[in-house]
């Protein structure tokens, strides 16, 4: 049976500083593969989807409608009024973290602003307005 670290060893490399600059200051990196790609007009304009256009991730500008705000809020909103459990997942999460070693975004790209819970807060603020 393999021996473990012991606790000194395990300490020894801790820091007790906080970081220079908070997690939340950190720019992401997104490399190919660590986003998703938008579908083509096409497609997007079988489906009815909102203002269909093409665009890349990486672009700065995503050319969004002036009232883009509104059309989240309202898609939002008619979600939230036809599927009951859309309400009961943000109402239920605890906030523990305990889904992030499990998601394979937070996995694939290790940026903390990409744990589920946080994803999920963010649309839960939203929700929440």
């Amino acid at each position: 049976m393999a021996k473990g670290p012991t606790p000194t060893e395990l300490l020894t490399g801790l820091k007790y500083r906080p970081p220079e600059k908070g997690w939340m200051d950190v720019k992401p990196e997104f490399r190919p593969g660590t986003y998703c790609n938008v579908a083509n007009p096409k497609w997007m304009g079988w489906i009815d989807y909102p203002f269909p256009r093409a665009f890349n991730a990486l672009d700065e500008d995503w050319k969004l409608p002036e009232n883009f705000k509104e059309i989240i809020l309202q898609g939002m909103e008619d979600r939230l009024n036809r599927f009951r459990s859309l309400k009961v997942f943000f109402d239920i999460c605890v906030r523990c973290g305990a889904c992030a070693d499990k998601c394979h975004f937070f996995l694939g790209t290790g940026d903390p602003k990409n744990m589920p819970v946080l994803r999920a807060e963010l649309l839960r603020s939203v929700y929440k307005r």
